[in-house]
Parts: C-alpha cells; sequence; structure tokens
C-alpha cells in the first residue's frame, strides 16, 4: 500500500469516527432532553415558561455530566494505550535481546562443534 492510500485510508477513517462521533452525541442530547421532560413532568405545578427553563435546565447539566465523563473515559483510554504500547516495546525489546542471546548461543555451540 503506498503512502498516499494509507493516507487516504486515515482520512476516511478520521472522517467516519467524527460522524460516529456526532451521532452519538446527538443520541446524548436526545437522551438528556427526554430526561428532563421526564422530570419536568414530575412538577405539574410550573408554568409553562417555567417549565421550558427546567427542562432546558436540565437537559444542559446532563450533557453537561456527560461530557465530563466522556472526557475523562477519552483521557483514561489513552492513558491506558500509551502503558500498554510502552509495555509492548518493552516486551518485544527483551524478546529481541533474548532471541539474539539465543542466537550467539547457537553460533556459539556450532562454533565448538565444528572445532572438534
Amino acid at each position: 500500500m503506498s503512502a498516499e492510500m494509507a493516507a487516504d485510508d486515515d482520512a476516511v477513517r478520521a472522517g467516519i469516527a467524527r460522524v460516529e462521533g456526532y451521532l452519538l452525541w446527538q443520541g446524548e442530547v436526545e437522551r438528556a432532553r427526554a430526561e428532563a421532560e421526564s422530570f419536568a413532568d414530575e412538577l405539574d405545578w410550573l408554568t409553562t415558561a417555567q417549565r421550558e427553563a427546567v427542562v432546558d435546565l436540565f437537559a444542559r447539566r446532563q450533557l453537561d455530566l456527560s461530557r465530563t465523563a466522556i472526557t475523562r473515559t477519552a483521557q483514561r483510554a489513552l492513558q491506558l494505550r500509551q502503558e500498554y504500547q510502552d509495555r509492548y516495546d518493552y516486551l518485544r525489546r527483551r524478546g529481541f535481546a533474548a532471541a539474539m542471546a539465543l542466537e550467539a548461543a547457537t553460533v556459539f555451540v556450532a562454533s565448538l562443534l565444528l572445532m572438534r
């Protein structure tokens, strides 16, 4: 695969991720609004204007909580990804060193056997 094709694939993946994120967030907006409407339904003594204000405030607070949770989750995912990458790199280096040691030992033993 050429570098240009890889860049195109990356751009497509990034675009899909953006669309997916947008759609997921719109679902969250709808969920927050439904929760707010349900909450306001319990307050049957509110005027229409008060009810709209309560729904807007409740939905906004729900979305703030969601944004905070999503941000924390994303930050933790990035942190874990880095930790796993570091561990993988360490194990790979260690495995490479072990393979080189085994190769050297094999060459050494073979040379000893050939010297006999």
